[in-house]
């Protein structure tokens, strides 16, 4: 016989030693006939043939397979691609029979091989030691399997069954934990669907066949009925196993008790239920988080959906909702406090605004306690988030009426102080010299007495209106009337402008509106354009229809007002600059607000092209005209 050519490295290398010197019998055959290319001394040993008697033949020759089949050898090397371990004899030359443990494995490449493993053992005292082997292991396995707190079971397919199956072992703690005995099962084969749960009943034995269609493990948790009527959570796990030898299949499976970790589970579900409806009732929200900008959000109440407008799922999706809706002014505040709670492992407290999702800003305090780990270390916050924009807002408007009330004895200290002492003089004069005085100076000091009272009770006047107003007690009594004709007749008859031109812009425009308010409040607007301009300044008033409207706007040629003023100046005692002319008392102009805001419409104020200011109010009603167009943040 030629020699074959063979995959084994040439002898002299690492893995021609190992294999050579190995006692473990090693052989190396061809998986498209069956032919050796190797064997080692240890291999040829155990058959009791030379080297030169092995290589070279099949092994179906050498007989290698005839115990396990031939066939069904080759079959499952192709398919599966090992062999366990099997038992079979060769007759050795001086006629002894020996008993050999066989394994065999593919090995895939261009020219797949067959890996033959042989065991050191022979004979009768072999076959003997093999069956004490396995009853040891028999009764280890059982002292195992009947010891553990869980019922172990074995079963295979039985055509005569009703279930399909029959069990052929079932461990005894089967008694203790559901009172049925080992032979109770053995003997009644559909027990185990009697006694399953009426609930789970369908679904266990679909996922039970669905299993057994397709070889694959079963796992499922489902209750059974005790013998004594109690209710048993399982969780139950099989595996089909294939004897390699014989090729019987059964599935082998264990039955753990797990009604104890259902009950926990359950009192676990319910406290948390109670605990979600606890924290979802406050009228705050409450939340779970990590320290730090990078910290994630563990939970967070719906609440926050009432507060913010954000669902929680919402929330915990984003990656920085801390960082990205926290008022850029009052972040650093906030980051620095939580930063000292993470060093010093303090209570959390800060306050500062967040913007909803309609683009609102909400007031928040938020007051948080540390968890931590079990050396102490910080971990995460638990907090309450509240709304506190409503005290926010009565705090600022405490404030606001404490500057005003400081404003307010000002501006009576102030602005009533001169006319009174130019009344006392101009009166104490008049009774002292009234009859010495020449005609002139009597009536210059009559004139004074009437303007500084009409002064006086202007001031007044506004005063009272602007209470009311505040009060929410004024209601315009709105009548059609021509906004061009009323300030026609105004400009002609008030005495604000003191003998100043003004030039008129005026169009026919029908409005409803309360007019002795709309008269005041263009009074205002012309007292104010005087007060703030040269007398030689020009002065302009123009009325225009509006689309929804009416259009009153009363320019003039001075310096103009500041951007940073445009808005604050028609906020209560808010002055301009001073001017050559003096400065008003703060409120004209808020009134001219105010009065624009009953109708429902609005005050501003813009740059007039060519320089100065330009005054404008909306009054909204009967509609002949385009709208204005704003100009800028400052426009309705």
């Amino acid at each position: 016989m030629e020699p074959l050519e063979t995959s084994v490295p040439a002898r002299g290398g690492l893995l021609d030693r190992v294999f050579r010197a190995s006692t473990l019998g090693m052989a190396v055959c061809r998986m498209e006939d069956g032919a050796v290319l190797e064997a080692n001394d240890a291999f040829c040993f155990l058959l009791g043939r030379s080297p030169d008697e092995v290589v070279g033949a099949t092994a179906a020759e050498l007989g290698l397979f005839r115990s396990f089949g031939e066939r069904r050898a080759m079959e499952q090397l192709r398919t599966r691609g090992v062999i366990e371990g099997f038992d079979a004899s060769f007759v050795v030359p001086s006629g002894e029979t020996r008993v050999v443990r066989l394994w065999a494995e593919t090995i895939v490449d261009a020219d797949p091989l067959i890996v033959v493993r042989a065991s050191d053992v022979d004979g009768r005292t072999t076959a003997r030691s093999r069956y004490q082997e396995l009853r040891e292991t028999e009764v280890r396995y059982r002292a195992l399997v009947e010891s553990i707190p869980a019922i172990t079971y074995t079963q295979v397919q039985d055509a005569t069954s009703p279930t399909g199956f029959r069990d052929v072992y079932i461990s005894p703690q089967t008694e203790r934990i559901l009172g049925y005995t080992a032979e109770e099962w053995i003997a009644d084969p559909t027990l185990w669907i009697r006694i399953t749960h009426p609930d789970d009943r369908d679904r266990v034995v679909a996922e039970d066949r669905e299993a057994a269609e397709r070889a694959t493990r079963f796992c499922s948790e489902y209750r059974m009925l005790a013998k004594d009527g109690r209710v048993v959570w399982f969780h139950d796990e099989a595996v089909l196993v294939e004897d390699p030898v014989s090729g019987v299949a059964f599935w082998q499976g264990v039955m753990f008790d797990v009604s104890e970790q259902k009950r926990l589970v359950e009192a676990m579900a319910e406290s948390e239920a109670k605990y979600r409806t606890l924290v979802e009732q406050l009228p705050a929200i409450v939340y779970l988080g990590e320290y730090g900008e990078d910290g994630a959000w563990l939970y967070i109440s719906p609440r926050l959906e009432d507060v913010l407008g954000y669902t929680p799922e919402e929330w915990l999706a984003h990656p920085a909702p801390m960082g990205t809706f926290t008022h850029p002014e009052d972040l650093p505040a906030a980051r620095a406090a939580e930063e000292e709670s993470f060093r010093t492992g303090k209570p959390f407290r800060a306050e500062y605004r967040m913007r909803a999702k309609d683009g609102r800003w909400v007031w928040i305090l938020d007051e948080a306690t540390v968890v931590r780990d079990a050396e102490g270390n910080p971990l995460f916050l638990q907090g309450l988030m509240y709304d506190i924009t409503e005290r926010k807002e009565a705090e600022e408007r405490l404030v606001a009426l404490d500057r005003l009330k400081n404003t307010l004895l000002h501006t009576l200290s102030h602005d009533l102080k001169e006319p009174l002492t130019a009344i006392l003089g101009a009166a104490s004069t008049l009774e002292r010299l009234d009859r010495e005085l020449p005609e002139e100076e009597r009536r210059h000091l009559l004139r004074t007495l009437a303007e500084r009272t009409r002064g006086m009770n202007t001031l007044l006047t506004d005063l009272l209106d602007l209470d009311r107003l505040d009060r929410g007690i004024v209601e315009p009594r709105r009548f059609p009337i021509d906004l061009a004709e009323l300030a026609r007749d105004l400009v002609e008859k008030t005495t604000a402008l003191a003998g100043r031109h003004v030039e008129l812009d005026l169009e026919r425009c029908m409005v409803d509106v309360d007019a002795p308010k709309v008269e005041r409040l263009l009074e205002n607007l012309l007292s104010n354009a005087a007060r703030h301009t040269p007398r030689e300044a020009r002065i302009w008033v123009r009325v225009h229809p509006a689309e929804g409207g009416g259009l009153i706007a009363v320019e003039d040629e001075g310096p103009g007002v500041p951007d940073e003023l445009k808005e604050m100046i028609f906020e209560p005692f808010r002055r301009g600059p001073e001017t050559t002319m003096g400065s008003g008392s703060g409120i004209g102009l808020s009134l001219v607000a105010r009065f624009a805001e009953l109708h429902g419409g609005r005050a501003w104020v813009e740059d007039r092209p060519g320089g100065g200011a330009s005054f404008r109010v909306f009054l909204p009603g009967a509609s002949t005209g385009d709208a204005p167009e704003p100009s800028g943040r400052d426009d309705p």
